[in-house]
């Protein structure tokens, strides 16, 4: 069975690169009590991700109210969402550490660096391999957790459709759509994968473009906050505009696609899934779906251009260095 292959000019599978999966494997290694231990929580808390979205599932095929069992499931729903920010934040951490070290480890050993300078590696080939064996590795965990998002994103919306019910006294409520749960949790998948490739990007970026001394796990947070938050504001400044249809149509999708750079595409993906008053037109809403799924693959593009940024700068730092190994 042959694995999937990338454009070898790129990533190139040498000694470096395999170097480099060997010692991220080694790093990852548990005992055989924690890896069981792990496990077995990974697939409690998946399992209950996964009641989520099917009981918005059932109740969307049955068109019927799933606010009562919602109700009694409220505190492990708070529990998933607390749990999901969790480990949002503590695989980004890992995705940068990981990434930022797989050059500051080449960078501090100097026997180890001009051997690399005398091979002739390019320093793209460096810098694409040790950000996609990175992506590799850290590719489960990711997977499993934007499983975890689609339950959260789930449970917020049936949350926001309890209180419909409780506030407001709106008995008429309208589940989503089937076909739109169902492709708002692929993009919810796609958004939380393309987040992984942006935290790897902006590791290596730090530690490339920084020196042997340089706190350059710190610096690769910033460099993603700031590489989100600053496109982020920018577009809702530019583009937002009042509600209005003709505006709506034209502006929407990208002031929301802005501000999904720094929530990572909850702010597209949670309108879909939450549930609308059906005595009301439908048409708004069938509106906003599509809106927000166009929203949320421009989000996609701007990820793909900021990985590219990132890595185009480290490419750049790196040549430097290989120039000059003493940096």
């Amino acid at each position: 069975m042959t694995s999937f292959q990338l454009p070898p000019a790129i990533f190139t599978e040498n000694a470096i690169t395999r170097a480099e999966r060997a010692y991220q494997q080694n790093v990852s290694e548990t005992s055989p009590r924690q890896r069981w231990i792990n496990r077995a929580i990974k697939g409690i808390v998946a399992a209950y991700a996964l009641l989520q979205l099917g009981i918005l599932l059932v109740a969307s095929l049955t068109q019927t109210n799933p606010v009562p069992i919602a109700g009694q499931l409220l505190p492990f729903s708070a529990l998933l969402v607390i749990i999901v920010i969790y480990y949002h934040f503590y695989l980004m951490f890992q995705a940068i550490t990981l990434s930022a070290n797989s050059i500051m480890r080449e960078k501090e050993y100097k026997k180890a660096w001009e051997t690399l300078v005398r091979s002739g590696v390019h320093a793209r080939q460096i810098v694409w391999g040790k950000w996609w064996v990175t992506v590799q590795g850290l590719l489960p965990r990711y997977l499993l957790l934007g499983v975890l998002r689609v339950g959260g994103t789930a449970a917020v919306g049936m949350l926001f459709l309890a209180v419909l019910v409780s506030e407001l006294g709106n008995n008429h409520i309208q589940s989503p759509h089937p076909m739109t749960i169902l492709v708002a949790s692929l993009l919810a998948i796609l958004l939380t994968v393309a987040n992984l490739g942006f935290s790897a990007a902006c590791g290596i970026m730090s530690a490339a473009v920084g020196k042997v001394t340089s706190p350059v796990i710190e610096l690769g947070f910033v460099s993603q906050a700031v590489m989100s938050l600053v496109p982020a504001i920018m577009l809702m400044f530019i583009f937002y505009r009042p509600a209005e249809p003709l505006f709506q149509s034209i502006y929407f999708p990208i002031a929301i696609a802005g501000a999904s750079l720094a929530d990572n595409g909850f702010s597209v993906l949670s309108l879909p899934l939450m549930a609308f008053s059906a005595s009301n037109d439908t048409s708004h809403y069938s509106a906003t779906v599509s809106l927000t799924f166009y929203a949320a693959l421009l989000t996609l593009i701007f990820y793909i251009v900021l990985i590219v940024f990132a890595l185009r700068v480290a490419e750049r730092g790196l040549k430097r260095s290989l120039v000059n190994p003493s940096s």
